[in-house]
């Protein structure tokens, strides 16, 4: 035997072992991923069922599947086979069908006999307005339910009624935020079927209680630089009476309708005289917290009554006034907000009355600027009001044409009481604190 002999049989023997091993290593390598091939053709796919109780039965089935896949034992259809015996028990209702489609394993759940569902919405006792707007919530359940219902038999109810609350909450949650909705079902007795039995309507009826935290109470307040504080009162009053209705509704349900209150509420204020005859713009601010504030600006086109008494406290020779501004609004050129005032301000002690005739326009909100004649004395004032709201600080300037100045900064503690320092050039204790109460 040559060299060349002896190189080819040992190349041979190597070809051989080679050849040999092919196939053990093909083994190996299929019993390292069968686990990861197998663990992917465990997806669970379900198909037939309701769109809302799928997840919930696919979580289930995945489970039980898991359950079978630790068994070695079980050949792939073994597995399949016991799931589908699995599947029929948990499901009532249902002829599950199970199989094997790539990598996925398929569960048709098809209805062992077809249902047809009536939907009832049970409405809470709400006073108008608020009832036509829970209808309107309701309808759109009435069009989005039977949908829902629609592949789900009778029997399932008995396994998926935790589903379908759940489902209906969904429903409920983008046009009835705040309303826990409670279902029961109801069997009638229908008309006669085909085959002369007797069929029955299955109902669902839905009720819906008020989920906390509720609006507990109406906070109103008016804020107003043209109405005196006599004439809100009864604006306060109709604020309640026209958003009764809201109170004892959810806080997300009201909040979902806060321009229907606050136009609610604003409609009720131009109903009224006062804002009539005042001919007023009314803007309304509703917050929806368990007391809600509500908050009104009323302002007259056309007029500004204000009427107030004060007191001084650190300055000797000021004494008790009592005063009140009256002013016709006019509109010369567009944008400017021009009035036309009187002011009469009388001293307790003697009664002496010191009146002002003047003119004042805002070039921006709560800024105002004018100049007025104050009598006796003939005397020209040129004044300056930053105004502010409830609960907000306010500045006011005066200057008179021979250089004297008078200055108040004041903060207004609500719609009647006011605490202010002012500051008098002309007086010898040039600084007092002053009180203001408005009527």
């Amino acid at each position: 035997m040559g060299v060349r002999d002896t190189v080819g049989l040992e190349f041979g023997r190597k070809g051989l072992i080679k050849g040999c091993a092919l196939p053990f290593i093909a083994a190996a390598f299929f019993l390292a991923v069968a686990p990861a091939l197998e663990a992917r053709a465990g997806e669970i796919r379900v198909e037939g069922a309701p769109y809302w109780l799928r997840l919930s039965v696919e979580r289930s089935l995945q489970s039980v599947w898991g359950e079978l896949s630790a068994r070695a034992d079980l050949s792939v259809e073994e597995r399949v086979r016991l799931l589908s015996v699995v599947a029929e028990r948990l499901f009532a209702g249902y002829a599950p069908s199970v199989s094997m489609r790539g990598a996925e394993i398929l569960v048709d759940l098809s209805a062992r006999q077809k249902t047809e569902w009536s939907v009832e919405i049970n409405p809470p006792p709400l006073s108008p307005p608020a009832d036509q707007w829970f209808s309107e919530g309701a309808a759109e359940l009435e069009r989005i339910l039977p949908r829902m219902l629609a592949l789900l038999p009778l029997e399932a109810l008995s396994w998926a009624d935790v589903a379908l609350k759940e489902a209906i909450e969904n429903a409920c949650a983008p046009v009835l935020p705040g309303w826990s909705p409670s279902l029961l079902v109801r069997l009638e007795g229908g008309g006669p079927a085909e085959d002369g039995t007797t069929e029955e309507r299955r109902i669902l009826r839905i009720s819906f209680t008020p989920r906390p935290p509720l609006v507990l109470a109406i906070v109103p307040s008016i804020n107003s630089t043209t109405l005196p504080v006599a004439f809100r009162s009864d604006l306060k009053e109709k604020i309640l009476r026209s958003l009764a209705p809201v109170v004892g509704l959810p806080l997300e349900w009201a909040s979902l309708n806060k321009l229907r209150i606050e136009n609610l509420a604003a409609d009720a204020l131009r109903d009224t005289n006062t804002v009539a005859n005042a001919r007023a713009a009314v803007d309304v601010s509703f917050t929806p917290e368990q007391l809600s504030p509500v908050e009104a600006e009323v302002e007259s086109s056309k007029y500004s009554v204000r009427a107030w008494m004060s007191a001084y406290a650190g300055a000797e020779g000021r004494y008790p006034e009592a005063a009140i501004h009256l002013g016709r609004k006019a509109l010369p050129v567009s944008g400017w907000d021009v009035e036309l005032y009187g002011e009469w301000i009388m001293s307790i002690k003697d009664f002496s009355l010191e009146s002002r005739w003047g003119f004042r326009w805002s070039p921006v909100r709560n800024v105002m600027i004018g100049a007025e004649k104050a009598f006796p004395g003939n005397v020209l004032w040129y004044r300056l009001w930053l105004a502010g709201g409830v609960r907000s600080p306010y500045l006011w300037w005066r200057l008179s044409e021979g250089g004297d100045s008078m200055l108040g900064l004041g903060y207004r503690l609500d719609d009647r009481l006011s605490l202010e320092l002012q500051y008098d050039e002309r007086d010898i204790d040039k600084w007092a604190l002053k009180a203001i109460m408005d009527l």
